[in-house]
């Protein structure tokens, strides 16, 4: 096992050499790990859980390709204990609020693999196209009926949206678009906030810390990381005017701010 003292002085050593040869090997371990617990997980858990959950009905089966995927993120990140360590924070406080629309802040591609911590086991991601154009990883997403924010019209999007939420299903956004880039918080788009308003459920902020470090602006390469997924209460748009999504918008950056980006 890992100490907490060594953690952290390997966090600094592969801030300031993250283009060496130790993140790079440590990079292509993880990655040797990740492919070999996928691959067991696809061909021996993965048939199993399907016959559990009799998903041999369409919606079953993306119900259960869902709870599948939010399954495997979950125990990958777990796997990586202690070299990367996670701290759910305040899960209980939005356990019950579902049908919801998470929001998350984004630093890195590793940020999607955290989303298995969700209370809700029944979330629709809505994310950009570049992961549906990944092998294996794509087949998944379209299996458990992910929207494509990118390729889809906007008249798609809210249609599946309110499918899924009416289904008792949640969706969650990366409103910033995509990951930051030296940390700073970009742009929040209107989409996750009009959806919630329309569909009148409430808006629940994710924030996650540490995964800049995971792939993200302060490494691109895997390295040691803590990282903190904290869940805060739910807002509620009063209304789906451009004002009162203005505001909840404004509210949603304020605790981005106050959590993660510290100004």
């Amino acid at each position: 096992m890992i100490p907490d003292r060594d953690i952290g002085r390997m966090e600094g050593d592969f801030r300031r050499r993250r283009n060496g040869f130790g993140p790079i090997l440590y990079t292509s371990a993880f990655g040797s790990f990740y492919i070999g617990v996928t691959v067991g997980l696809i061909f021996g858990a993965l048939p199993v859980f399907l016959l559990a959950h009799r998903a041999w009905h369409p919606d079953r089966f993306r119900r259960a390709v869902r709870r599948f995927i939010q399954l495997y993120g979950r125990m990958t990140i777990r796997l990586g204990w202690p070299v990367v360590r996670t701290r759910i924070v305040d899960r209980d406080r939005v356990r019950g609020v579902e049908p919801c629309v998470y929001v998350m802040n984004h630093f890195s591609f590793t940020d999607i693999y955290f989303c298995g911590f969700l209370p809700a086991d029944q979330t629709l991601i809505a994310i950009r196209s570049w992961p549906f154009r990944l092998p294996v990883f794509s087949i998944f997403m379209r299996w458990a009926g992910y929207l494509d924010v990118e390729s889809r019209t906007w008249r798609e999007i809210l249609v599946e949206s309110g499918r899924a939420l009416r289904g008792g299903g949640s969706i969650l956004f990366f409103p910033e678009g995509h990951r930051s880039r030296g940390g700073r918080l970009q742009p929040l788009g209107q989409g996750a906030f009009l959806i919630a308003a329309r569909h009148g459920v409430p808006i629940v902020p994710v924030t996650i810390e540490g995964t800049q470090r995971l792939g993200g602006y302060v490494s691109r390469l895997l390295g040691p990381a803590r990282v903190t997924l904290t869940f805060h209460d739910p807002i509620i748009a009063q209304g789906a005017d451009m004002r009162s999504l203005r505001i909840v918008r404004k509210d949603v950056e304020r605790v981005f701010r106050e959590t993660v980006y510290h100004g």
